[in-house]
């Protein structure tokens, strides 16, 4: 169980690990690995298409417990894993592991006779094993291939992957090939495990098994002193945003979960502040475009970079000094991985996640396809909206890990955010006024805008007026948004001031979605 303020939550992985497995818990590396496989295999509810897919070299020592990397993410997901040895030796031996643990399996490999084959393919296709061993010839056989292909494979990982370039160039080609599989089967993650691979070795396995896109890797040390983690609760994004890409470090890297948001963070931010050193970053990018990108973010010293979770860990840029999210991502995890993308070279940086109300309500509102997946995004948002647990003790909990002093967080130098700072100015407005403005005029209002109709009114002369001077229209309109679907502010629908919106002083609200479709 984690635990935040008193509140628990279960902990799929960790259950997962001692009441499967028999293993007491996995250990930091274990579990960041299984993190990315389940954040990619087990997108959370609401995200569509563009949601990205991992592809990621691990590089573990000998004995560090790479079998549980995959293992233990493909008995919580529920789609095809293929799990890839180069050894017959190796897959009887992790065969016998799943045998032990009780988890049903499947071995392809050649001498078969008729019937064994067609039995396995019942098997498989009736879903009764998810789970499927292979070494690289077999699964290059086009009948292997094509039927594997048909079934979907959301996960494939690929063990001892150094002989991918090693063998694969020599005496064993099928090796070399197994990027085919990853090109045609498209799985949502694929997971390279191997205990020595060096950078010549990493780069050839872009090329062979990832086919030229680059893949992440693996951290080398979950805990990073040199950087201050701060949560900032907001009723605009953009604006906030914004804010902070004025007036923080660069280089700058903001992170998305969905390539449309990406592009459109970019945009805003190349719009408003006017600079050509803005551009976004995702997998739907071609491989030039995304050759381009990094080398110009590697040779920047003030790029702001807008991207997903495809901006790699491979692209090691040293110097980034701000790294923004702009929503809470699927889990502690993956937050600890993408903001450890920031001070690589040890100068310190500040790691800063926006939320609003609606990710609160939008995750009360989704119907998870799994325990799994609805946990952890539960333990993601305690994160955020803790302001009395240290953020790096949070996130290092979620690994297993005990916390030293913290070298820097919102909440131990207290100065957490419990409130969007720009609340209490609209709330104020809006109870001086009662329910005087419809939801586009109170925007305009904020922000001090003078148009005809605002000054036709008299609008301009109220007490409030331009409390957000300085803000953008959209922004504050946002920002009123926000406050109506969390219900601290109302739209009153009849009555007195019918089609007006004024401070609900029940702070209730309601969810009409069969009508509306939106919290009113």
């Amino acid at each position: 169980m984690q635990a935040t303020d008193g509140i628990e939550y279960p902990d799929p992985v960790l259950t997962t690990c001692r009441e499967i497995f028999g293993i007491p818990y996995p250990y930091p590396w274990q579990r960041l690995i299984i993190a990315s496989v389940l954040d990619a295999a087990l997108p959370a509810a609401g995200v569509f298409e563009d949601y990205e897919k991992l592809r990621q070299i691990a590089v573990l020592p000998t004995g560090a417990g790479k079998s549980l990397c995959w293992m233990l993410p493909a008995v919580l997901i529920d789609g095809i894993t293929v799990a890839v040895f180069p050894l017959l030796s190796l897959m009887a031996d992790q065969k016998r592991r799943l045998d032990e643990a009780g988890i049903n399996s499947v071995t392809l490999q050649g001498g078969l006779s008729r019937n064994e084959k067609s039995r396995l393919w019942s098997i498989l296709e009736s879903h009764q094993v998810n789970i499927v061993l292979a070494n690289p010839e077999i699964l290059l056989s086009p009948e292997v291939s094509r039927r594997l292909e048909l079934l979907k494979p959301s996960f494939l990982v690929v063990d001892e992957t150094h002989t991918v370039s090693q063998w694969g160039e020599s005496f064993r080609p099928a090796c070399g090939k197994l990027g085919s599989l990853v090109e045609r089967w498209n799985p949502r993650a694929v997971l390279a495990l191997t205990a020595t691979a060096g950078p010549q070795i990493r780069e050839r396995l872009t090329d062979l098994l990832f086919n030229g896109e680059k893949p992440t890797e693996a951290l080398a040390d979950p805990d990073r002193p040199e950087i201050h983690y701060g949560v900032l609760p907001v009723l605009s994004r953009n604006h906030s945003l914004e804010r902070l890409v004025r007036t923080e470090a660069h280089p700058l890297i903001v992170f998305g979960s969905t390539r449309s948001s990406v592009e459109r963070a970019a945009r805003m931010l190349r719009n408003r502040l006017g600079s050509p050193e803005i551009r976004f970053y995702h997998a739907g990018l071609s491989r030039e475009e995304k050759s381009r990108l990094e080398k110009w973010f590697m040779n920047s010293n003030d790029g702001v970079l807008c991207a997903t979770c495809a901006y790699g860990m491979g692209v090691d840029k040293k110097n980034i000094r701000t790294v923004i999210h702009l929503a809470p991502p699927a889990s502690t995890e993956a937050y600890l991985q993408e903001s450890g993308r920031a001070s690589r070279d040890g100068k310190g940086a500040n790691a800063w996640l926006i939320w609003t109300a609606d990710d609160i309500l939008e995750s009360g509102l989704k119907t998870d396809s799994d325990a799994v997946t609805a946990s952890r995004r539960r333990s993601m948002l305690s994160y955020v909206t803790s302001t009395s647990t240290c953020r790096r003790e949070f996130l290092l909990k979620a690994l297993g890990i005990e916390a030293s002093d913290c070298s820097g967080c919102d909440v131990c130098g207290g100065e957490p955010r419990k409130k969007p700072s720009a609340e209490k100015y609209i709330l104020r407005t809006l109870r001086w006024n009662g329910f005087r403005f419809r939801k586009g005029q109170a925007a305009r209002v904020l922000i001090g805008r003078r148009s005809a109709e605002i000054r036709r009114k008299g609008l301009d002369t109220l007490r409030g007026f331009g409390v957000l001077s300085g803000w953008e229209l959209e922004d504050a309109e946002e920002a009123v948004a926000v406050l109506l679907r969390s219900g601290k502010l109302y739209y009153r629908r009849w009555g007195p001031g019918k089609g007006r919106i004024g401070v609900n002083k029940n702070r209730r609200y309601t969810h009409d979605k069969k009508r509306t479709g939106k919290i009113l």
